[in-house]
């Protein structure tokens, strides 16, 4: 089992080609006409990392993030306004906003997706939200490539397992693929997000086998022994139910991979992590990794050019599980 910095980097300013991923949940119809080559905000609150980015042309040209554990209400608005001045930018000069949606820290979730949808009420432009776990798992992937200079085995497939912590032997998490080590752009077929762009992502080599839920970590990393032993196999499918994970199936282009990466808050599940290492019959990496807005907005891009919007009024964050006000009224209410 090995281990990663992630990105040990806070800030910094770079040039990215934009992937297409993601789902549709909660869409609405953009305004016609998005413009691929303005400027699009990102923004997530999920985690203790406060991300923010700016987009332009489908590359990310601008990107501030920090560790400021439970202040993002405080801390956002300056970091917002830092990084427009930084590109010497107002607001109206954005044509677009991407949130994170979560899952994650409930009150930190909705304060992203609130900033998201007051911007896109009061200038007028369209929203899109994506997954926060997804964002932290294609993220950590990149990272991954340029630790290793992108080399590597042509096709290599490699699992991908985010982690936010939820306590409890819990966390926010899901499980991504990918094949091969392309950068994200050529990875998932999106090269001209600023011009044509296809309608889904029907040749993908980055897919989503497990959504995004609540799990036991130690009851999903058997789940996903049990799948990676399916697919060896069978060489197409793996799967057999654990806990509340469900039975899955694994497309053959993505069976046997070359290793599982657990990724993002990893820290909370050493031992979990390390007993998984010692039963998979493949490679284990651990690769700490603070979420940032750049994969928000690169996953973002593809749904603004597709007209899949969020509802600026009635859209609402994935909390994934219920606050414990909220249990506590449903017990109330039950005895």
């Amino acid at each position: 089992m090995s281990s990663g910095n992630g990105n040990s980097t806070q800030e910094r300013e770079k040039m990215k080609d934009s992937p297409l991923a993601g789902d549709s949940e909660g869409c609405e119809s953009s305004r016609p006409g998005f413009d691929g080559n303005g400027y699009v905000l990102a923004l997530d609150t999920s985690t203790a990392s406060l991300a923010v980015a700016l987009l332009q042309g489908g590359r990310v040209v601008a990107e501030k993030h920090t560790i400021v554990e439970r202040n993002h209400s405080i801390h956002l608005m300056p970091h917002l306004q830092e990084l427009l001045a930084s590109r010497g930018i107002r607001p109206n000069d954005l044509t677009a906003v991407v949130a994170g949606q979560g899952p994650g820290s409930y009150t930190g979730v909705r304060i992203a997706v609130t900033v998201a949808k007051t911007f896109a009420w009061s200038l007028g432009i369209p929203a899109a939200a994506v997954s926060s776990l997804e964002a932290l798992a294609l993220g950590a992937r990149t990272a991954l490539l340029a630790d290793e200079g992108g080399g590597g085995t042509d096709g290599a497939v490699r699992w991908f397992v985010p982690l936010m912590n939820a306590r409890r032997g819990q966390a926010f998490t899901a499980l991504y693929a990918s094949a091969g080590n392309e950068p994200a752009v050529e990875l998932l077929g999106a090269e001209d997000i600023a011009g044509a762009s296809s309608s889904d992502n029907t040749g993908s080599r980055w897919v989503r086998l497990q959504p995004d839920g609540i799990r036991l970590v130690a009851d999903f990393t058997r789940h996903i022994g049990d799948a990676v032993a399916g697919a060896e196999t069978a060489g197409t499918i793996g799967g057999q139910s654990a806990g509340d994970a469900g039975t899955f199936v694994v497309p053959s282009g993505f069976a046997k991979p070359q290793e599982i990466v657990f990724v993002g808050e990893t820290s909370f599940f050493e031992e979990t992590i390390g007993q998984a290492a010692a039963e998979l019959s493949i490679p284990v990496r651990v690769l700490p990794y603070d979420l940032t807005a750049s994969e928000v907005g690169l996953l973002g891009l593809p749904r603004l050019k597709r007209g899949e919007t969020i509802d600026k009024y009635t859209f609402v964050p994935n909390y994934t599980q219920l606050t414990e006000a909220e249990v506590n009224l449903m017990a109330k209410a039950k005895s």
